[in-house]
């Protein structure tokens, strides 16, 4: 574990994220780190003002197509924001006409020593990786998502624990059962990773299809078992200083 009173470098620090005005009503702006300490925080910045950007014209978009029953609204989870890391969960609930809305959670983390995103395949071992690919969000925007047998197995072992046959449990079966059905070609979903400072570990979360989108929660896989599984200390560590900090 890492605790410094006076930071080495910039990255070693937990970082100030500064609430921006909404960019329309129930479309929550990126939050921007606030008095940016090097340029790889500035270009942090400048990415998630590019992200404002992408889901400003979505919304227009979705507002011409679906008329005056559409909706768009944005929420913004930021569960990790250093050291090292600073991490972002977006949920985009979205109607453009249609059947039925739809629900989608992004995921970016930027590595705070470089300021791009991370690069999952340097942090994870390959089990854990599988294979990675691009995933288009709702907005178009494009993330990375691992589709990995072992990160679904790990999934599904920390998914809804059982509560010792409460009523509950009726419906948390069905959930588990949606949740445990492979993809096309009993290929493992493609699943979306984020950092979890406060639970202390990585999330991890899949869509479903809109009948079962309920059942698609967010899962973290305790710091713990990443490091059994051969993690990058440079993962686990910073996940265990930003854990031990308020």
């Amino acid at each position: 574990m890492f605790v410094l009173a006076f930071p080495a470098c910039a990255a070693d620090r937990l970082v100030v994220l500064k609430a921006m005005p909404d960019l329309r009503s129930g479309i929550a702006a990126m939050p921007q780190i606030d008095a940016p300490a090097d340029d790889a925080e500035r270009r942090i910045n400048a990415a998630l003002r590019a992200l404002d950007g992408k889901v400003r014209k979505a919304d227009q978009a979705c507002r011409t197509e679906g008329g005056a029953h559409s909706g768009w609204t944005r929420t913004i989870q930021t569960p990790m924001r250093g050291p090292r890391f600073v991490s972002f969960a977006i949920t985009d609930d979205v109607f453009c006409g249609g059947a039925h809305p739809d629900v989608g959670t992004m995921s970016i983390v930027y590595d705070m020593t470089t300021g791009a995103p991370v690069d999952w395949t340097t942090l994870l071992p390959p089990a854990l990786t599988g294979k990675v690919a691009l995933a288009e969000g709702s907005d178009g925007t494009k993330m990375v998502t691992l589709a990995s047998q072992r990160l679904h197995a790990l999934y599904l072992r920390f998914y809804r624990p059982k509560a010792g046959g409460s009523k509950r449990d009726g419906d948390d079966s069905e959930c588990r059962k949606a949740v445990a059905e492979k993809m096309f070609d009993d290929s493992p979903p493609a699943m979306m990773a984020w950092l979890d400072a406060k639970a202390g570990g990585l999330a991890v979360q899949f869509d479903l299809a809109h009948v079962v989108q309920a059942c698609a929660d967010a899962v973290v896989i305790p710091n713990a078992v990443l490091r059994s599984e051969g993690a990058s200390p440079i993962l686990t560590d910073a996940i265990d200083a930003a854990h031990a900090k308020p």
